[in-house]
């Protein structure tokens, strides 16, 4: 009714979980973080919980959308079945036959198309919404599932999604099978107010009504006090906010029209469940650490576009099952109207082609000659620590897919890089930060020949030498804990050993002439 009006190709605040409206807040960066982890761990379930209304379903959509064509997808909506009934819409949804309705042939139906798909480089991923109302049999059935393996791997990645009471089905003590096999959860909280007024203005940009209509910063406000930051009912007041404004005639939506709309859409929005009030409350106060999004580690040797599966990243403290080692937090979002030169520049980007661009314009900062590689799920100031022009794997709220930018020199609050096009822009740090997935492909040379630690005399002493200068213990009997407290120190993983990562770290801090973020001689 109020789209032509207001100038929308599209209602702003629809309840359908369409992804491009996914708005990433830090929760919500958060949460598909851990899906990616859980995914590309290739290990037992993953779990995400929320209260209704946070946007599971529309994270969901997002995430499978991500998973480009190589994966195979079967997805659950509506989990009451029995047993033999999901593996049959299991079966529909990856286009696999069985020869009959035995539950038997079923499941050897399923074991045949995974094997199949193994052989083929394909991952399969199974994703059940609103799992909290699964039976107990059908529970025993995917854990059944999830035994499908190889030696080395499971042979499908099961997502569970669901409300709060999934948290409290799998705690069960009849059901600990299932939960010791959780590789990732996480439970998705209602945005704080500002992530609120985030939400808002998010929608509003993408369906075409930036600058032609506004909340005030009391409606905003409003919003959220309103809706306790549950998107869901976020969206039932402002679409019925916007449609008073159409009514009055009025562009500028104030606090009375929203909480006119409160009331309007009933008790849903006036009476939210307390617990979602104090947990408004306490997210408004908390700082939220950002997760990332996974990482294709590129294969070694020279620069080129070729990426290949990899297991978890090795940064910071060593990820434990069911978590994601903390990134800073975001920097704040643009305000109204502003303009960013990065994100024009990210929109404009293949993802393809930007990853290729930006291998090469690192490169050509180091020269002719062969480059190792290390990939990182890191953060901004262990990227200043190595020192090191670095790919970052970047994402925008506007895109499916992610893509590719070459940080090449860090000065003070800017950041140049790569325009994809033979040039430089100097963008803003904090936006670099914002939207970037901490993920960060590092080429670096192997000055000494050590053959990523594989030549292991020569490692011993070049390693031994490098961390005697940098004021670490080295008696052949300490080695091994020198080199972890340095690993400690650096944020890799903690384990004594000399890899990839720890060379890597070690020339970084070395003597060695090579291109530099800070722009330091070498």
């Amino acid at each position: 009714m109020y789209e032509s009006y207001y100038g929308f190709h599209e209602k702003p605040f629809n309840l359908t979980p369409d992804p491009k409206y996914l708005y990433l807040s830090a929760r919500h960066t958060e949460a598909f973080a851990h899906l990616e982890f859980g995914r590309r761990e290739r290990g037992g379930f993953i779990v995400i919980t929320g209260e209704v209304g946070t946007g599971k379903t529309t994270l969901a959509r997002y995430f499978l959308g991500n998973l480009g064509e190589e994966a195979a997808t079967a997805v659950v909506l509506y989990p009451a079945l029995s047993a033999a009934e999901l593996l049959r819409s299991i079966l529909e949804d990856l286009h696999a036959p069985a020869a009959s309705e035995s539950l038997k042939e079923l499941v050897d139906a399923l074991h045949r198309f995974l094997l199949e798909s193994h052989a083929a480089g394909r991952n399969v991923v199974l994703l059940i919404d609103e799992a909290q109302d699964l039976s107990a049999e059908v529970l025993e059935q995917i854990r059944l599932i999830s035994n499908l393996e190889t030696d080395t791997e499971k042979l499908i990645q099961i997502v569970l999604m669901g409300q709060s009471e999934l948290r409290e089905l799998l705690g069960r003590r009849e059901l600990r099978q299932l939960a010791q096999r959780v590789t990732a959860r996480y439970h998705l909280a209602p945005l704080n107010r500002e992530e609120t007024e985030g939400y808002v203005r998010h929608r509003l940009r993408v369906a075409g009504g930036e600058d032609k209509v506004a909340f005030s910063p009391a409606a905003l406000s409003a919003v959220h006090r309103h809706s306790g930051g549950v998107p869901r009912l976020v969206n039932l007041i402002c679409d019925r906010a916007l449609l008073g404004g159409y009514v009055q005639g009025r562009r500028a939506i104030d606090a009375v029209m929203v909480r006119r709309a409160a009331r309007e859409v009933g008790g849903e929005a006036a009476q939210r469940p307390r617990g979602l009030r104090s947990a408004a409350a306490a997210w408004s106060l908390a700082a939220v650490m950002a997760g990332a999004f996974a990482f294709s580690v590129l294969s070694r040797g020279p620069a080129s576009a070729t990426a290949v599966p990899t297991a978890p990243d090795r940064v910071g403290t060593q990820a434990s099952p069911t978590s994601l080692p903390a990134s800073p937090a975001p920097a704040t979002l643009l305000p109204p109207g502003a303009t960013s030169d990065l994100a024009s520049l990210l929109l404009s980007l293949s993802r393809e082609a930007s990853l290729e661009s930006a291998l090469g314009s690192v490169q050509a900062l180091w020269g002719p000659g062969a480059l190792e590689r290390s990939a990182l799920r890191t953060h901004l100031e262990q990227v200043r620590r190595l020192d090191l022009p670095v790919v970052l794997e970047m994402f925008h709220p506007a895109r499916r897919d992610t893509c590719y930018l070459a940080l090449l020199r860090i000065d003070g609050e800017r950041g140049v890089v790569a325009d994809g096009q033979g040039g430089t822009r100097s963008v803003s740090l904090p936006e670099i930060d914002r939207l970037w997935t901490r993920q960060a492909l590092f080429l670096w040379r192997d000055f000494e020949a050590l053959d990523g630690g594989r030549d292991e005399a020569r490692t011993a002493a070049f390693t031994r030498a490098s961390l005697a200068r940098l004021g670490y213990a080295t008696a052949a009997s300490e080695l091994s804990s020198a080199v972890a407290r340095f690993q400690g120190d650096t944020e890799l993983t903690v384990d004594g050993l000399v890899g990839n990562r720890t060379l890597m770290a070690l020339y970084s801090l070395g003597l060695y002439a090579r291109p530099r973020l800070s722009g330091k001689s070498s």
